[in-house]
């Protein structure tokens, strides 16, 4: 069986991808989307 290494594997950016969700996500947030707001039933 002859021995292959990963080193011919696309290297992935994690880091770009992150950067990418957490830009988003950070709009979201100042948006106002998906905020959590629980009405309570006392006063």
């Amino acid at each position: 069986m002859p021995h292959t290494s990963d080193n011919d594997k696309k290297a992935k950016d994690n880091n770009a991808i992150h950067e990418e969700k957490n830009k988003i996500k950070e709009l979201n947030r100042k948006a106002g989307k998906n905020s959590y707001s629980k009405k309570t039933d006392h006063l």
